[in-house]
């Protein structure tokens, strides 16, 4: 109870600080009339430069996707290790029930719906974990409002590759510590950073659990992403609703002005355990 309590108070300054109101500044964007021209004749340098920033900001897209595609590939590899590991299961057993939590190895996946300020999002992952070392792979995407005061979304995503180990493995409460890598891709940016984490599951009553998640990405981008929420499980399905918090800081990566943006809300959605 002491563990838990600690992570409880911990959470609620995490949403204390998260309540702050959503940036004005974009993560990951150029400020506004950033660039700027003096009219200049048709052909002229000035139109090559232009056209050699239409080509940057094509890159950026480019890259953008190509973050995105890695973490999703990332994510199969996860699955298929997931999978790997399952067969092994059954195969070396008799016939299996669906594999109570605590058990020695299961396999976590799940989508959630996200409400982000006044965006939204869908948060993918899938984890697998044996008794106490497991692997974890999570991706968020959102889309929000811009912040220039023109029509159109910004999409924005963040995910994460964890290596797991349960520091608590009890059947009614795993504590979790988490690292590896994070990814974070804006409009005019597409970074990657170190990542850690804790996470918690406790039992509380019948098949009502408390889900509690913490990360934190130190550079070169900074990322602090919190959640609390509980679990109704229904054999293998998982049902969740929550709260998340998720602030971002390009810490001047794009343009050298730190752009920050500040994003709160409720989630909910289903999973699979077994």
């Amino acid at each position: 109870m002491f563990h838990l309590r600690n992570l409880l108070c911990a959470v609620t300054l995490l949403g204390l600080m998260f309540s702050a109101p959503e940036a004005e500044a974009r993560f990951g964007k150029r400020s506004k009339g950033e660039k700027t021209h003096e009219a200049s004749p048709v052909g002229s340098d000035d139109d090559d430069d232009d056209d050699d920033d239409d080509d940057d900001h094509r890159g950026s897209h480019r890259d953008t996707g190509s973050a995105v595609d890695a973490v999703a590939n990332l994510l199969f590899f996860v699955a298929d290790v997931a999978s790997a590991s399952h067969q092994a299961d059954v195969s070396s057993s008799e016939v299996r029930a669906v594999a109570p939590r605590g058990s020695q190895s299961n396999v976590r996946l799940g989508v959630d719906g996200n409400v982000l300020g006044t965006g939204g999002g869908a948060n993918l992952f899938l984890a697998i974990e044996a008794q106490r070392v497991g692997l974890d792979g999570r991706l968020l995407l959102m889309s929000l409002p811009t912040d220039d005061g023109t029509s159109g979304t910004d999409e924005l995503s963040v995910g994460s590759v964890h290596l797991t180990y349960a520091l608590v493995a009890h059947e009614r409460l795993r504590l979790r510590m988490e690292g590896g890598l994070s990814l974070a891709t804006a409009p005019d940016l597409a970074t990657v950073g170190p990542s850690l984490g804790l996470t918690l599951d406790a039992c509380l009553l019948g098949p009502f659990d408390l889900e509690l998640r913490a990360q934190a990405t130190p550079f070169p981008y900074r990322q602090l992403d919190a959640q609390a929420g509980l679990a109704l499980h229904l054999s293998v399905l998982v049902l969740r609703a929550g709260w998340r918090g998720l602030y971002l800081d390009d810490a001047g990566l794009v343009d050298g002005v730190s752009h920050q943006d500040t994003l709160t809300g409720p989630y909910l959605g289903l999973g699979l355990t077994f």
